[in-house]
């Protein structure tokens, strides 16, 4: 009789453990990760990158050790204080824990796909993600001296499930014709070459170009900083064919405007998104091509032109409710040392 009770009882048990549904373990696993809020509609099925599946663990402390556990499936490295090489991540089901102190010196790319990666600073090369995806990157932070641009087209094929969190990319030195913070190159027509993209506490940071975002279906950009050179042409470019995009909470300084700044998205819901710029206010300018069922509310705009002070901004074919232009004296800008990556 007792052991019939213990079955019934883990019986009752495994019931009660299944009956949490895929909804649940989702939101589970979402929350380790990053907290977006309320999400629209249009991207509240955003997915995040799938978890590698761990079968062994080391601890790295030679670049020798690091080369190696770069391309072992299965992998969980902890990578110690000290110099490593550039790296290719070519590995699957597998993450990389880097301690404070860690640095690469060199280029590190992301070529396999299941990979978490969680701290590390890179200096003189810069960073790639040519992955199929199911990429998270976290508290990393880059800083590319120029000649190189931080990466994340992913292969021509498309892919699928990436994110960075908590980090900062930085270009110094760079140069105007294609240096940039984060760049994702797109394709021709209609296709999309990424999905599911999330950038979340992050900052750019760029005397030359910020970052273009091209070809993406699912989008979201929450809590962050983008800081370019002001004669840049780019410091947020939406370019070619993004539907349902997301940013809340994003503050924009520098960066040409007329020259650069364009909005072409198919469902589109931008808040609080703040600018400072001494041409003009983003969204005035390419809002209206190819650009369908978009909102812009509670973007607070900063401008040196006297002109423009007390106007509302230019929203073209978007709609919205927006505060008016405030006047800049060109080189205040906010405080965003709370954001990116810790170290």
């Amino acid at each position: 009789m007792k052991n019939l009770l213990r079955i019934h009882l883990f019986t009752l048990i495994a019931i009660l453990f299944s009956c949490k549904s895929n909804d649940d373990l989702k939101e589970v696993s979402e929350s380790s990760y990053y907290d977006l809020g309320n999400l629209p509609s249009i991207v509240n099925d955003v997915e995040w990158p799938l978890e590698p599946k761990i079968t062994e663990q080391r601890e790295v402390t030679t670049n020798a050790e690091f080369q190696e556990v770069s391309s072992i499936n299965g992998i969980s490295a902890k990578i110690a204080s000290g110099i490593y090489n550039g790296v290719n991540i070519s590995c699957d089901d597998c993450e990389f824990i880097l301690e404070g102190g860690a640095e690469i010196q060199g280029s590190l790319t992301f070529t396999g796909t299941r990979i978490k990666w969680q701290g590390g600073l890179v200096t003189t090369g810069s960073v790639v993600m040519n992955s199929n995806g199911d990429i998270l990157i976290d508290n990393l932070h880059s800083i590319t001296n120029g000649g190189e641009l931080n990466n994340f087209s992913g292969p021509v094929t498309g892919w699928n499930r990436v994110a960075l969190i908590n980090s900062t990319l930085e270009v110094v030195n760079g140069d105007f014709s294609g240096d940039w913070a984060l760049f994702i190159q797109g394709k021709n027509g209609t296709d999309f070459r990424g999905r599911n993209f999330i950038l979340a506490n992050v900052r750019l940071e760029s005397n030359a170009q910020n970052n273009r975002f091209q070809s993406i279906q699912n989008l979201v950009v929450v809590d962050s900083y983008f800081n370019s050179n002001i004669n840049a042409k780019n410091g947020l470019r939406i370019h070619q064919g993004c539907e349902d995009v997301y940013m809340r909470n994003v503050i924009i300084v520098g960066a040409n405007t007329n020259s650069g700044e364009e909005t072409q998205i198919t469902n589109g819901v931008f808040e609080r998104v703040t600018r400072y710029n001494d041409v003009n206010n983003h969204f005035s300018n390419g809002i209206g091509f190819n650009t369908v069922n978009v909102t812009i509310n509670d973007s607070q705009c900063y401008t040196t032109s006297l002109n423009d002070l007390g106007v509302q901004p230019a929203l073209g074919v978007a709609t919205g409710s927006n505060p008016n232009m405030m006047a800049w004296d060109g080189t205040t800008v906010p405080d965003a040392s709370n954001v990116g990556a810790n170290h």
